[in-house]
């Protein structure tokens, strides 16, 4: 899942935050469907298609639906920029607390894959 869903990790992160709390995962051949919830009771879900599928979001708040479909723009731009300002100002444009939670995130998906679904907490 790494490999090919740290992206849709990120956007999640992006939208809800630190905090996650357990992350459940199954799979199929085409498929892998992540279900997540963070310490305030926030529920995120993950849908990555295999090979590759549409990149977006679907946001349900409680009395609205937001969809996110970008147009994906495949320039290294902005990624340069922000290595470049990282180097200024040694600032990482990520905290690394939030960062090392994505890799836990990931690592629990990756677990409870292995555990046939199961809820696996993440471990501060």
């Amino acid at each position: 899942m790494t490999w090919y869903g740290i992206h849709a990790v990120e956007m999640l992160y992006t939208l809800f935050g630190a905090g996650c709390k357990e992350v459940s995962r199954m799979s199929s051949p085409d498929e892998d469907v992540i279900t997540a919830r963070w310490n305030d009771g926030k529920l995120g879900t993950i849908h990555l298609q295999r090979p590759y599928g549409k990149f977006g979001a679907v946001v349900f708040l409680k009395d609205q639906k937001l969809n996110a479909m970008p147009e994906i723009q495949f320039s290294y731009v902005p990624l340069v920029a922000e290595i470049v300002g990282f180097m200024q100002t040694k600032s990482a444009p990520v905290p690394n607390a939030v960062t090392l939670e994505m890799f836990a995130f990931m690592d629990a998906a990756q677990r409870s894959l292995q555990q046939g679904g199961k809820a696996i907490s993440l471990s501060k």
